[in-house]
């Protein structure tokens, strides 16, 4: 009884298995078997960073006022990212623009001088040296009035540097300082980096380095990159050539982010079919082969929505699948 049951299963089984492939083929589409160039990669591991980053440090000594930013804040291109607090450089700014007012009304009143001892002389009602020194008290007076423009440009330009601004667009990755801290020139402040613009290195060995430089083609995580680079020198420690893929401006990586490269480094004629035309049965890897049926075939890598096949169909055979 309990053989007739197995025997029963088994037929219920097979004609299950049966009914399936067959129904699959009442909707097939049909692809022709050729032979392509197939590409084939390393798999390597790449180190994601980003073409603009950097790290803000004070120019002047100061207490820090503000930080009006903090890590992760998307920050535009100019914005008042901290203040310091350097009294000097205030006192530094009204002392020359004081100096700058004197010598400007030092220089109308040497000015308007000149002109009236320029019109003495024409009327010989005043000598040529009374000219020529009115004339030297001018320059004098002009030159120092250039001085103490220059002095205050000066002196502004390092007021200026107590408020820090965003060099370019981007997010903030660390913040180094709170409100209340003593800094000097060249204290780190702020890091950040640009998300549009991000690129990865990858170590490739040097034995690939000619093919790779060939081919240049590669895919991260699946994505092709923008541009490929692959610098002219080997390291001698590791005996690897730097290889640098630009990425686009909408990928979705971080730098420090470790991803998988893959780049091409040879190619070989195959035999691809989509990868919908194949049929996993078990163990099995089953093709309906045009008036010939189902056929088992033995399957390599697969490409996108390609797949090598090894052995089990021919070139000029058509393939039968539900697309």
């Amino acid at each position: 009884m309990a053989n007739q049951q197995w025997v029963v299963g088994s037929f219920v089984a097979t004609f299950i298995l049966i009914q399936t492939l067959f129904s699959v083929a009442a909707q097939a589409a049909t692809y022709t078997v050729r032979s392509t160039e197939i590409p084939e990669f390393i798999q390597l591991q790449g180190l994601v960073e980003a073409t603009k980053q950097a790290t803000v440090s004070a120019q002047v000594s100061g207490r820090v006022n503000e930080v009006t930013v903090d890590v992760g804040d998307n920050v535009p291109a100019g914005t008042t990212i901290l203040t310091i607090t350097a009294l000097e450089h205030d006192h530094l700014v009204a002392q020359a623009q004081a100096e700058v007012s004197a010598w400007q009304a030092t220089f109308h009143a040497e000015e308007q001088e000149l002109a009236r001892i320029s019109s003495l002389v024409e009327r010989e009602l005043a000598s040529v040296a009374e000219l020529d020194r009115a004339q030297a008290r001018y320059d004098h007076a002009k030159a120092q009035l250039r001085g103490a423009q220059a002095a205050l440009a000066r002196s502004q330009e390092q007021l200026s540097y107590t408020e820090v601004k965003a060099p370019y667009s981007g997010i903030v990755s660390a913040r180094w300082v709170e409100p209340g801290e003593l800094v000097q020139p060249g204290t780190p402040l702020l890091s950040g980096f640009a998300p549009t613009e991000l690129r990865i290195h990858v170590d490739l060995p040097a034995t690939y380095a000619r093919s790779a430089n060939t081919f240049q083609r590669a895919a991260v995580d699946g994505v092709e990159p923008n541009r490929m680079i692959i610098f002219p020198t080997v390291d001698s420690a590791s005996g690897t050539v730097r290889v640098r893929l630009e990425l686009a401006a909408d990928s979705e990586f971080m730098p420090g982010q470790w991803v998988p490269v893959q780049i091409q480094v040879a190619a070989h004629e195959g035999l691809l079919i989509p990868r919908a035309a194949v049929q996993r049965q078990g163990e099995l890897y089953l093709v309906r082969v045009q008036d010939h049926g189902w056929r088992a075939v033995r399957i390599g890598a697969v490409t996108g929505e390609m797949v090598e096949v090894m052995s089990g169909v021919a070139v000029g055979e058509v393939i039968e699948y539900e697309p």
